[in-house]
Order: C-alpha cells, then structure tokens, then sequence
C-alpha cells in the first residue's frame, strides 16, 4: 500500500509539475519567429506596397497566419481619421464602417468588405482571429494583450500600459469614433470582423487591459489578413 501511494504521489507531483510547465511554455520563437520564411514563400516579418495608392506596410506572421502590422489607412467611403485630422491617419490609420451607408447597425456591406483590403488581403472573419488568439494566448487575458501591444503610446490610466509586442503586431490605442465624436485614443483599440452578430452589429476584436470579443457599432480600425 505504502509503495502504491508513494507511486500516486509522484504521479500527482509529475502532472502538477507538467501544467506548471504548460503555463510557462509560450514563445514567440515557435509561434511568430522574426526569422525564417512563411507557407506563403515569404520572410515572416516584412512590407508590401498597396498598389491602389503606394501605401507601405508591415506585415508579420503569426502561426499559419500572415497579418498586417499596421492598421488600414486606405481612403474609403464612410472612412474617417481620428477627430476628422487627417494627420491622426498617418499614425493610427483610419477608422470604417463595414455596414450598408455607414450606420451604425445595420446589414453588412459585403462590396466594402471584399474591397476595403489590398488585393491578396481580407478583412479578417471572427473565426480567424480567434484563430490567431488563440496562437498568442486566450481572450480575457492580460497577457495576451500585452504580447500584442506595441511597446509605445499606451499611455491613458486604464489602457493597462504599453505592451512588449512579441510578435511584431504592433497595436496601437487608435481609439474609434462614434456618431458624437472620438474617443479612447492612447486608451485601447478595436478591430472589425467581417462577421455580424444577430443584432445587426459587427463583431469587433477589442484589445486594452485584455483581449475580447464585443459588438460594435462605432468606426473601428481593420488589420487584413493575406488570402
């Protein structure tokens, strides 16, 4: 018996060391190395040129995914800048609306969603980024949202402080603007999907403290992800 309880106590001792392991066993050096070349042929961190209007952008591979590093910043219908300055564009890119007329609930517009992004790009679905979430960490999770922060700019009491960007993501706290003005900038940031919720509203990726899915019915920032 002494020798059967002496077995079960190692067991026990050896899967408690084993998630111990588990929870500290993330690294940017599996799930999104600087180095190295993509399924696509292309080196994992990079830039491309949007053809439509010469833009340069980074882009950075994470798991089977290959992101931009930087928010859209292409000139479209319902599109605006921060406080309406264009000068807020060149930093934080533009904010959209991806609903019929820009409301702010409503059907999709699927000929904005099909077009908003540089050819070989899409706006990204839910299922997609919680795919690359899931990559990074978990939603609800702090953590997470600080390997996807960029290292600057965070800077408002409850934007949870600037990030250590581990795979090259970069997200700035561009904030979103709503029929009554801008608002959350240096606070946090939202991404839309090209995905709808029942109640009319975009699913929107929000990233701050933490890491979460939300409706959205404000002009949000959009990072595409290659085809």
């Amino acid at each position: 018996m002494k020798v059967k309880q002496t077995l079960l106590s190692i067991s026990l001792a050896v899967f408690l060391a084993s998630c111990s392991d588990d929870s500290n066993s993330w690294s940017a050096k599996d799930v999104c190395p600087e180095d190295g070349v993509n399924a696509y042929g292309m080196a994992n961190r990079g830039t491309f040129i949007d053809e439509r209007d010469g833009q340069e952008y980074r882009y950075t591979t994470i798991g089977d995914q290959v992101w931009m590093a930087q928010n859209l910043n292409y000139v479209a219908e319902y599109s605006a800048c921060y406080d309406n300055n264009e000068l807020n564009c060149d930093l934080w890119g533009r904010l959209y609306s991806l609903l019929e007329d820009g409301r702010t609930s409503g059907p999709m517009n699927y000929a904005m969603v099909d077009s908003i992004c540089p050819t070989g790009w899409h706006v990204p679905s839910e299922q997609e980024w919680t795919r690359m979430i899931a990559a990074i960490g978990k939603y609800n999770d702090k953590e997470t949202a600080k390997r996807l922060k960029s290292t600057e700019l965070w800077t408002h009491e409850y934007s949870g402080g600037n990030g250590i960007d581990e795979c090259g993501f970069r997200t700035l706290p561009g904030g979103v603007q709503q029929p009554s003005g801008s608002i959350h900038m240096y606070q946090n940031a939202l991404f839309l999907t090209s995905t709808m919720r029942t109640s009319g509203l975009a699913y929107a990726i929000f990233i701050g403290t933490d890491v979460d899915e939300v409706s959205s019915s404000h002009k949000n920032s959009i990072r595409c992800i290659k085809d």
